[in-house]
């Protein structure tokens, strides 16, 4: 297994850098440690500023080095026989570096923390942690917490969530912590029923109940077949919207991670989801977002 760990000096990154430091990848598993430092040019070249050639270059030298420093800092945390651990300096822009690196390493995983360095620390989350979630074309595990005991993992039936399913059963590293598969009814009306008689209030209410119990449903039958892999899971259904159930229910149960994809039913393009995102940004706990895979060559996507 292949992972990508962005690392930035910051007390977020620190964080990731302990998670992975902290669960069982698989024996002959690659951690590439990554930092991104911006180079001189985004100091330098503005309109009115001229400096010298040996005093950009000397500030060039000195931000290379502190990178170089960061990342090597963090490597010697995974020194393991059954690990190999590498670590690459990047100077560029962070995401378009950062995702660059991901498809040249053939990354299966990258890492980051939630937030970023200097004046946005405190923000829920950071700019590069959100853009790299956006584009990467494969699962990304915004750390929060730096170990994972409980796991929710959300089911909708999409084929974004089939993967994050399937991403659960077959890295072991995730291996070990109790599963809740929450699978959420969203039932919730667009418009007053009682305004409609009690006739479409008896609609409403049995299009609720078969709403439910489909998702009550694919809760169990996903909670069976990770039972079958050997994994501890249970299937639970909750009635309301999808994000605010799984962040409530992170909360209530306090689980260290939720597995959820990044696209629901209709999902298009690129950008996460609404739901993903929105657990994303207000999940408690850590958080890994899987795509959907590409379409097999010759194949479509529905």
């Amino acid at each position: 297994m292949k992972i990508l760990l962005a690392v930035d000096g910051s007390t977020s990154s620190d964080r990731a850098a302990s998670l992975v430091a902290n669960l069982a990848w698989p024996m002959g598993s690659t951690i590439e440690v990554v930092t991104v430092y911006p180079g001189t040019a985004a100091m330098f070249d503005m309109p009115g500023v001229v400096q010298a050639a040996d005093v950009i270059q000397e500030t060039e030298n000195a931000m290379e080095a502190e990178a170089r420093r960061t990342v090597i800092k963090v490597a010697r945390r995974f020194a393991a026989p059954d690990l190999t651990v590498q670590t690459q300096v990047l100077r560029g822009r962070a995401v378009t570096a950062l995702l660059d690196q991901a498809s040249e390493f053939k990354a299966d995983l990258i890492v980051v923390g939630n937030r970023g360095r200097g004046p946005f620390e405190s923000a829920v989350l950071g700019s590069v942690s959100a853009s790299v979630v956006d584009h990467s074309k494969v699962p990304v595990l915004v750390a929060r917490r730096d170990h994972i005991a409980r796991i929710l993992l959300g089911e909708d039936g999409s084929k974004s969530a089939a993967a994050a399913v399937d991403t659960v059963r077959r890295w072991s590293a995730l291996h070990g912590a109790p599963i809740r598969v929450l699978s959420v009814a969203d039932v919730d009306p667009q418009w007053n029923p009682w305004l409609g008689g009690a006739e479409m209030r008896a609609a409403q209410a049995a299009g609720t109940a078969s709403i439910h119990e489909r998702q009550k449903a694919l809760s169990l039958s996903t909670a069976s077949n990770l039972g079958k892999a050997g994994l501890v899971a249970e299937g639970l259904v909750q009635d309301g919207n999808p994000a605010h159930r799984l962040v409530e229910a992170a909360v209530n149960w306090d689980a260290d991670l939720i597995v959820v994809g990044t696209h629901g039913h209709g999902g298009l393009g690129p950008i996460v989801g609404s739901v993903a995102r929105a657990v994303l940004y207000h999940s408690p706990c850590s958080v890994l977002l899987v795509p959907e895979p590409p379409a097999s060559p010759g194949g479509h996507h529905g």
